[in-house]
């Protein structure tokens, strides 16, 4: 090595120094100046007005400016964080202090996908299940779900099927409240279109299931009418099961390559290609047996009841 390299070199391993101790002297004289003043934002890109600038302000008790009187090295922005985001009415908070030692305060709030109706509770929930209770002052248009829900059996359980509702235009504008079955824990949807409701079962083949309940929609429907059946169950995989507002019937509307006990059985046939799978199918009305009729309805009821 030359003497002119050897001397950048040493140079650059000067500088390089030089700059760490005036970053360190200048952070710790910036870390004892006092806050030069707080800025708030609360992105409430939704207009649901659930939290204010003077909301924080009041919780983080700065109504008399106390920031102003506090260094920077005082100001715990992770504690901050934490106090913010326990308020039921946020969703994330993210806390700064800039160069020009001031503290910058950025409030997402939060961004309800259902609200629901448990045990007498009412309440929203954003998609982490983070829950805020329900206030006259605030009116959202989001899925009602009615359930009694319990430890095995939560909320958070449903946001597969809420988020794929949410996410569709089509069933979203269909969808208007979903209650949980609380004998068996079963989805029951209930859409806008008055007269039946949907048995879902669970959230296991969320996109299969609506795609069976549009071919009932688009070829059953409209020939038998839509007051025809009081239940539509798509709870069982490869088939549509449906109870008649007359009780003492009970059709297996659409099977799959299923057996079906036919003994004194009315078979009627029609053929319907079902989305996505665009696997053409037979679609039978038939009687079930008695044993699962009895089961279907008993469980018609509990849908009812609850």
């Amino acid at each position: 090595m030359n003497k002119k390299s050897l001397l950048w070199c040493i140079l650059s391993v000067l500088l390089v120094v030089y700059m760490v101790i005036a970053f360190t002297i200048t952070g710790n004289k910036a870390q004892q100046e006092l806050c030069k003043g707080v800025d708030i934002d609360v992105h409430d890109d939704m207009g649901l007005e659930f939290v204010t600038v003077e909301d924080i302000v009041h919780e983080i008790g700065n109504e008399n400016n106390k920031y102003l009187t506090m260094k920077v090295c005082d100001i715990n922005t992770h504690k901050l964080e934490n106090q913010l985001n326990a308020i039921d009415k946020i969703e994330r908070v993210n806390c700064v202090i800039y160069n020009n030692s001031r503290l910058k305060i950025d409030v997402m709030p939060l961004v309800p996908v259902a609200r629901v109706f448990n045990n007498g509770k009412s309440y929203y929930i954003n998609r982490e299940g983070k829950q805020m209770m329900a206030d006259p002052r605030y009116q959202v248009d989001v899925p009602i779900i009615v359930g009694k829900f319990k430890e095995q059996f939560k909320e958070l359980s449903i946001l597969p099927l809420l988020s794929y509702i949410k996410n569709d235009s089509t069933w979203n504008s269909l969808v208007s409240s979903i209650k949980i079955n609380s004998y068996n824990n079963d989805i029951i949807i209930v859409p806008m279109i008055k007269g039946h409701v949907i048995n879902f079962g669970d959230t296991t083949m969320i996109e299969n299931k609506f795609a069976r309940i549009k071919t009932i929609y688009k070829d059953v429907f409209p020939e038998k009418g839509w007051d025809y059946y009081d239940t539509i169950s798509v709870k069982w995989n490869g088939q549509v099961v449906a109870t008649r507002r007359k009780k003492h019937k009970i059709d297996r509307i659409a099977t799959f390559a299923d057996s079906i006990d036919e003994e004194e059985v009315e078979i009627e046939t029609m053929n319907v290609r079902v989305e996505p799978q665009a696997t053409t199918t037979s679609i039978k009305t038939a009687d079930v047996n008695s044993a699962e009729a009895k089961s279907l309805e008993k469980e018609n009821k509990q849908d009812k009841t609850n």
